[in-house]
């Protein structure tokens, strides 16, 4: 089977989409590979130390249901090399995600479980994994109601209702990390679907406000794609979504924009008073050539001479989303509540209590 639509039993893009955001489980397997498509935006290369950083990194994965585990394997460094989702209930599930922990190199683990299980997984778990020398450093339990996630150590409930970036993480093995999931970017149809995916999410949002989700979702909608792709993001005045399309294929290493083409794009509706553009780089180096940098500030005065800002240049990798407004905002139009809210996405961590390691 090499059909994406026909291995999770729907005809076409448009009935997967309508699937994956009802979270049905028959396409769990997809959302959790979708969520992590979305991490790793701006790493600031440390390992999981604290609780905090755990919680910042597994919030972006779909919540155990009850008697599900949510397992993060780490190496000596408490860096990040799988994740799994297994039913306490199913002996398979545990061999399985115990084989598929050994072919990442781990050593340690974390888990979170859902608070509603009925019976007490923490040493249950510690038990099991010990038996191959994988160290549980903690668990956690997951409330549905209070939507807030618990340390077994600290019993401090942590909220977990804004999916903060995976800051602390490390990056470190990080194409590893859903080893279960590799081919599914393999089956026919996959790239159609990502980028209709990030076309949908990214449509009527605020590009301003949501900033952050703009960029995780070119990232989920691109990041794989083996050959270059250009799109163009319009808004109107407010900072709207109100299209999002793609222009442009290209090679594996370069992409051809047309000016007549992008020009056509931004005139087409009378209400289009801002865009941006993004282009992937398949080579998972987000770092913009110099043929981009000069096909950026083209864009800009083409935009100009007709009255619209561009705001942005995104150019998409596999761990981050280069933002031209963030690095070289010279390059782009003279936005300030834009550039604005562009600086404030850096956010200060507090400092937190660090795990103490036994191993």
């Amino acid at each position: 089977m090499s059909n994406l639509y026909e291995y999770f039993n729907c005809s076409s893009k448009e009935e997967l989409y309508q699937k994956v955001k009802d979270d049905e489980a028959s396409v769990r397997s997809l959302v959790d590979f979708i969520d992590y498509s979305k991490g790793s935006i701006e790493n600031k290369h440390k390992g999981i130390a604290s609780p905090q950083d755990f919680i910042d990194f597994v919030s972006h994965n779909k919540m155990p249901e009850k008697d599900e585990i949510v397992s993060v394997f780490c190496s000596t460094k408490n860096e990040p090399l799988h994740v799994s989702r297994f039913d306490m209930n199913n002996a398979s599930n545990f061999k399985s995600t115990l084989k598929e922990s050994l072919n990442a190199g781990a050593v340690s683990m974390f888990y979170v479980s859902n608070k509603a299980n009925s019976r007490d997984v923490d040493m249950e778990i510690k038990n099991y994994f010990k038996t191959f020398d994988i160290q549980v450093i903690d668990g956690f339990q997951y409330d549905e109601m209070d939507k807030t996630i618990t340390s077994n150590k600290e019993s401090i409930a942590y909220p977990i209702e804004n999916n903060i970036p995976m800051n602390n993480v490390a990056e470190k093995d990080m194409d590893n990390m859903y080893h279960e999931n590799d081919n599914v970017t393999t089956y026919g149809n996959f790239d159609e679907f990502t980028s209709y995916f990030a076309r949908q999410e990214i449509t009527g949002l605020d590009v301003v406000k949501d900033n952050l989700t703009v960029k995780k979702s070119l990232k989920a909608g691109y990041q794989y794609d083996w050959q270059e792709s250009f799109g163009v993001i319009t808004c109107d005045e407010d900072g709207r979504v109100i299209s999002v399309n793609e222009l442009f294929k290209g090679s594996p290493n370069a992409s051809i924009v047309d000016k007549k083409v992008f020009a056509k794009e931004i005139l087409s509706k009378d209400d289009i008073a801002k865009v941006a553009v993004f282009h992937n780089h398949p080579s998972g180096n987000p770092e913009p050539s110099i043929e981009d940098m000069k096909v950026t500030k083209g864009l800009k005065t083409l935009s100009e001479k007709v009255d619209i800002q561009l705001l942005d240049h995104f150019v998409i990798g596999k761990k981050n989303v280069y933002s031209f407004a963030k690095e070289m905002p010279e390059y782009v139009s003279d936005n300030r509540d834009y550039k604005q809210a562009i600086r404030a996405q850096a956010k200060k961590k507090n400092k937190q209590r660090e795990f103490d390691f036994e191993l």
